[in-house]
């Protein structure tokens, strides 16, 4: 039997972003669930456990800190990277567990992704190609 693959709930308001996000992170063996924007990704949370939370910075209405505090303030367990294209960690990046510059790149994002994951859990599920 397969091992079962990690869920990643991936959330950008921009659908070019989002498909390509999700198309590396299945082929690097991730399940990908993808949410178009803060409220789609809370919707889906009320309705499907996942594993790890990406969720793009900037976004119009609630915005990916935003996010980040509402998911964490329900359970405060689950990850949380946050995504962006500023190299700086924005202020309140904390409620966040990384903070990912998008200029790092498709692996980069693997390989962190997996770090948490197997920091929150003790798995790696990532297999970079």
């Amino acid at each position: 039997m397969p091992e079962s693959r990690s869920v990643i709930l991936c959330v950008d308001d921009e659908a070019v972003p989002l498909t390509l996000r999700r198309f590396v992170l299945e082929k690097s063996g991730f399940q990908v669930i993808p949410a178009g924007s803060g409220a789609e990704a809370l919707d889906i949370l009320n309705a499907q456990a996942v594993d790890l939370v990406l969720t793009d910075l900037l976004m119009p209405g609630l915005s990916g800190l935003e996010l980040a505090r509402k998911i964490k303030e329900r359970s405060p367990a689950l990850p949380i990277i946050l995504l962006s294209g500023v190299n700086e960690v924005p202020d309140g990046a904390e409620c966040a567990d990384l903070f990912l510059s998008k200029v790092e790149g498709p692996v980069a994002m693997c390989e962190k992704i997996s770090e948490v994951l197997r920091k929150s859990r003790g798995t790696v599920v990532c297999r970079v190609t």
